[in-house]
C-alpha cells in the first residue's frame, strides 16, 4: 500500500497539531526552546569569543557581572555554581545575551555540559519499579532487570529471619557462658543425630529425641 498524507481533525473539522513546536515547550527559566535556539544560533553567528576559564584558579573567580556581550564563552576551571547552574569541571558557559543597563541576568548564561565520561545509555523503555542491571560487560549499556525494588526490599528485610524463629531461634540465649533453650541448660555431651553401622549400639548421649542414621548391609 502507497503511503497517504493525513491531517489530524477533529469532528468539527478544526486540525488538530500533529507535532509540538518549540514554542509550546518551556524550559526551567521559562523560556521556550525555540526562543532558547534562536539565542544560541545568534550567539554563533557573532562568534565565540573565550574569555578564559572561571572559578577557584581560573581566569576569573565568577562570571562577569556588566559588559558581557554575546559569544562570551567560559570554560568552568572548578566545580560550582554560575548563572544559577550547578557546574562541573569542563562545562562550557556560553552568554546567549548582552548585558543590559536594567542588570544582569542568570538566564544571559547557557550552560552546554562538556564533560560526559563514559555515558550510559539504556533500552527504549523499562517496566516501572524495577532494578537497572548492565548489559554486557561495556559498563555503559544498561538494561532492564526484571527485579523489582519491592521484592529486593522485602528480600533484605527478611534477610535475618528463619521459618524456625519463633520455635527455636528465639529460644536460644547464654547466660554465665553456657548455651541455654527455653530457659534450659543445653547438655554438651548429647548430640542430636548419630551415623552408625548395621550392628553398632545406640551412644548413650544421643539426645532423648535424637535421630540415628544407620547403615544397612
Amino acid at each position: 500500500m502507497s503511503q497517504v498524507k493525513v491531517t489530524l481533525q477533529n469532528k468539527t473539522g478544526d486540525e488538530l497539531l500533529p507535532k509540538t513546536s518549540g514554542e509550546q515547550v518551556f524550559l526551567a527559566g521559562g523560556t521556550s526552546v525555540s526562543a532558547k535556539i534562536a539565542a544560541l544560533e545568534t550567539a554563533f553567528a557573532s562568534g565565540i569569543k573565550v574569555q578564559g576559564t572561571v572559578g577557584s584558579g581560573g581566569t576569573v573567580e565568577t562570571l562577569p557581572a556588566d559588559s558581557y556581550e554575546v559569544g562570551d564563552m567560559y570554560v568552568v576551571k572548578a566545580a560550582g555554581t554560575y548563572a544559577g547552574q550547578e557546574c562541573e569541571a569542563g562545562d562550557l558557559i556560553l552568554c546567549i545575551k548582552a548585558y543590559a543597563e536594567e542588570g544582569a541576568s542568570d538566564t544571559d548564561w547557557t550552560v552546554i555540559q562538556n564533560n560526559i565520561n563514559r555515558a550510559v545509555t539504556g533500552p527504549a523503555s523499562a517496566a516501572d519499579g524495577n532494578l537497572m542491571s548492565f548489559d554486557g560487560a561495556s559498563g555503559t549499556i544498561a538494561k532492564d532487570s526484571g527485579i523489582k525494588t519491592t521484592d529486593v526490599s522485602g528480600a533484605v528485610s527478611k534477610a535475618h529471619q528463619h521459618a524456625n524463629a519463633a520455635n527455636v531461634l528465639d529460644k536460644l540465649s547464654v547466660q554465665d557462658g553456657k548455651l541455654k533453650f527455653d530457659g534450659q541448660n543445653v547438655d554438651s555431651d548429647t548430640v542430636g543425630a548419630v551415623l552408625l553401622g548395621a550392628e553398632d549400639p545406640v551412644p548413650e548421649n544421643l539426645a532423648e529425641n535424637g535421630i540415628v542414621f544407620r547403615q544397612t548391609a
